[in-house]
């Protein structure tokens, strides 16, 4: 199997941490490795870096208002290099003791024999929380999008977006093509990429995408770790 780790790291503190974990992935596995960012520095030779530039990265809303959905650029970069998968993962991971190359090989193993196109985690399907509206963590996108108006992305799920695998073919392009939309409309039209989850889920769902959200836990324990804002440590799956 040919596959690629890849993230967006926009800004020092995401980008060094992004070195780190894939210059250490490097050492444990055969994977190849990219990071699409707006800086510049030298990397391990096993590393490349995708650079994009933007006039601004944040809207002009108070709270967490990065363009969340500059993620896709980090995918779009994967296209069309004979990859058979592809995983994406938040600039902010780290590896752990826990990680082997044998347990991301036994993951791509599953999807091939399930016909799986896309793992993630923590289902939220958009038709269950259009009727919840108290539990939605989503609702300004049900606004923003006219979601109330229609019921063609109900069975979509708003995806948690830090760690996300694909398989490589056509279904794939497609939904880095929608997101990619997404990214762009929400832009121009002033909406609140958070959380992006909700993009990738309808891209997912438009692209045909066969999905998992049960795999990591089985197939993936105690691979990565991560520090919330509040500075506590999560280790994932």
């Amino acid at each position: 199997m040919k596959y690629i780790f890849t993230t967006l790291a926009v800004g020092d503190s995401y980008l060094d941490n992004a070195i780190e974990c894939y210059t250490n992935f490097s050492k444990r596995c055969g994977a190849d490795f990219n990071i699409t960012t707006n800086e510049q520095k030298e990397v391990d030779p096993r590393i490349n870096v995708d650079l994009f530039t933007l006039d601004k990265y944040e809207d002009n809303h108070p709270g967490f208002s990065f363009y969340l959905n500059l993620k896709v650029l980090s995918l779009k970069y994967c296209i069309d290099k004979g990859y058979d998968y592809i995983i994406f993962n938040d600039a902010d991971w780290r590896m752990t003791d826990g990680f082997n190359e044998q347990k991301i090989l036994n993951t791509f193993n599953y999807m091939e024999t399930n016909d799986i196109d896309f793992l993630f985690e923590r289902p939220a399907r958009i038709g269950d929380h259009k009727r919840d509206m108290q539990n939605c963590f989503f609702d300004r996108k049900l606004k923003d999008y006219n979601v109330f108006d229609h019921d063609k992305w109900d069975d979509a799920h708003v995806v948690n977006e830090q760690f996300l695998i694909f398989k490589n073919n056509w279904k794939f392009k497609f939904f880095v093509q929608r997101w990619e939309q997404f990214l762009w409309y929400s832009i121009q039209n002033d909406i609140r990429n958070y959380p992006d989850g909700f993009e990738i889920g309808v891209s997912a769902l438009e692209a045909q995408m066969k999905w998992d959200y049960n795999a990591f836990r089985a197939f993936l324990p105690n691979c990565f770790e991560f520090y919330d804002k509040p500075g506590n440590l999560h280790t994932r799956f």
